[in-house]
């Protein structure tokens, strides 16, 4: 495929996804990864995204730095970082079709679990989350996807939609999760040596306006809607991003021929 092309295709899903992200907080990635995979693969889509995904978090961090709850980014921080070198050694060693197809099925039960009980009910923004077990895993098993994948949103979003309900506060603390995770990422490719390449990095390069305007486009959009409106919207990326991630576990195994 001609490299023009190719940068204008990776630029319009960059450009799609940095609005989702700029509304909402997190799916970037995860929504850009199947699309990014089938025009460049897995080995340099997961930096690419990761790299834009960084730049991203610190653009909504320094728009929105006052509404950063620091207790719960700390408290979500501490799971997520002791879990990704886990995840390190999963894309490395393991397979990751069965993983992601587990994966898929949860996000999917949770955000069709979630999108009808938010349309059913109002938005309670000052019920406070019960930190009991089952939310210590998914922050553990948000790290271990993070690890593997750079993109374990939506698992953590699991607990950070029940841990912030204020959608500005969501959204910035989230971003400040993944700016300060992704230097993990971004390291360890580093140290390796065999990640970044002038291809790569014309195309990161290329994708940035991509990401601004996107996140122009999300950052006006999250003022316009309400908080019941955000959180259908947060269900809504996480089923739609389960449904990416299925279908590209379908085309690795040769589902479609």
């Amino acid at each position: 495929m001609n490299e023009l092309l190719l940068i204008l295709l990776i630029g319009i899903i960059v450009f799609s996804t940095a609005a989702i992200e700029g509304i909402s907080g997190f799916g970037s990635t995860i929504l850009a990864l199947p699309f990014v995979i089938m025009l460049i693969g897995i080995e340099k889509a997961i930096p690419l995204l990761t790299s834009l995904g960084w730049m991203l978090g610190i653009l909504l961090v320094c728009r929105s730095w006052r509404n950063i709850q620091w207790r719960e980014y700390l408290f979500i921080a501490a799971h997520v970082a002791l879990c990704i070198p886990v995840g390190l050694l999963i894309m490395d060693y393991l397979p990751r079709n069965v993983m992601t197809g587990i994966l898929v099925c949860f996000m999917l039960f949770v955000g069709i679990k979630g999108f009808y009980t938010t349309l059913k009910n109002q938005v309670n923004t000052n019920q406070p989350v019960k930190k009991n077990i089952f939310m210590h895993l998914i922050l553990i098993c948000g790290g271990i996807i993070h690890g593997a994948f750079s993109s374990g949103g939506p698992v953590i979003v699991i607990y950070a939609s029940r841990a912030l309900p204020h959608k500005s506060n969501f959204r910035v603390t989230l971003s400040m999760l993944w700016s300060s995770m992704n230097v993990i990422m971004l390291s360890k490719w580093t140290i390796a040596g065999n990640v970044w390449t002038p291809q790569l990095g014309r195309q990161i390069l290329c994708a940035i306006p991509f990401v601004l305007c996107g996140l122009l486009t999300g950052d006006y959009l999250h003022h316009k809607v309400n908080e019941r409106t955000f959180r259908l919207i947060v269900y809504s990326i996480l089923m739609i991003a389960a449904l990416s991630l299925g279908f590209n576990v379908l085309r690795q195994t040769d589902f479609f021929g």
